[in-house]
């Protein structure tokens, strides 16, 4: 229920918002009024940061738009500032999410791919409305620009009369730190990935040699036209393809993964190895 009397409020030429031409009330357009006039002196300083407000009604909470976005945000996405909250959704290849409790001081990193976002996002607007906060990092695809990180660092505000959220936040670029990370992460999976390796060719290469050892002796035994000679053959075969295996696993040098069911992934024990011999 609105006013019966609109503040005073400054509506730039550029605003494409709708809080301060809406029926929306006198507390949040004033609310919405002074972050602009903020936020506008800000963007003339040519501050790097990026600076937005973005808002959302709770009955309607997936139709998001922006009240304030950044010239450079708009310039990296390419768009307008009508067309930004759908071109930034479509540009996300992962979220994630930083978060900490009082009984662990320890930072837990949970991440949502594209697809995820798209069943998690009411869930998570729901929780930044309760912590009244955002801290996350946004992995994006870029027309131009190519792939960037976005920090996130915000605070949520409901307005239970207008039944809306706003959230008021700044976007910094850290491309160059989450690729330092990815890269730091990248080199302790190759390590767990060589341990493990190792470990299994070491339990494996005992009984191998056993069972070839047995299979070998069992060849002699029979004659090329007995039945049993082809199936024992075949034991050894396999037996050799499984040494060609451990082979691989010893010459793993890199981390590479392979989509295997469902969206698991596992160890792709070619691009991994630094042999390309197939088995």
């Amino acid at each position: 229920m609105a006013y019966d009397q609109d503040p005073e409020v400054i509506v730039y030429p550029n605003y494409s918002g709708r809080v301060l031409t809406g029926n929306y009330s006198a507390y949040l357009k004033q609310t919405v009024s002074d972050y602009l006039q903020t936020f506008n002196k800000f963007e003339e300083t040519g501050n790097p940061a990026i600076p937005y407000i973005s808002a959302w009604e709770e009955k309607n909470e997936k139709a998001i738009w922006y009240e304030f976005i950044s010239h450079r945000f708009l310039t990296l996405l390419g768009c307008s500032a009508a067309e930004a909250p759908q071109a930034f959704r479509n540009s996300v290849i992962d979220r994630i999410i930083y978060k900490t409790s009082d009984s662990d001081a320890d930072i837990q990193k949970e991440i949502f791919s594209h697809h995820e976002l798209d069943f998690a996002r009411s869930r998570l607007r729901e929780d930044s409305k309760k912590m009244g906060n955002i801290d996350a990092v946004y992995k994006i695809q870029l027309q131009d620009s190519g792939l960037i990180w976005l920090k996130d660092i915000a605070t949520v505000q409901s307005f239970d009369q207008d039944d809306m959220c706003i959230s008021v936040g700044c976007l910094t670029i850290v491309t160059k730190e989450m690729k330092a990370e990815e890269e730091r992460l990248k080199r302790e999976r190759l390590q767990v990935t060589l341990e493990m390796a190792g470990a299994v060719c070491h339990e494996l290469n005992q009984p191998m040699q056993t069972i070839s050892g047995y299979t070998e002796s069992l060849l002699n035994d029979f004659s090329k036209n007995d039945p049993s000679y082809d199936r024992v053959k075949k034991i050894m075969e396999e037996i050799t393809r499984m040494g060609a295996i451990t082979k691989k696993l010893m010459r793993i040098t890199k981390y590479e993964t392979k989509d295997y069911l469902q969206g698991i992934k596992i160890v792709d024990i070619d691009k991994a190895s630094d042999t390309n011999n197939n088995l």
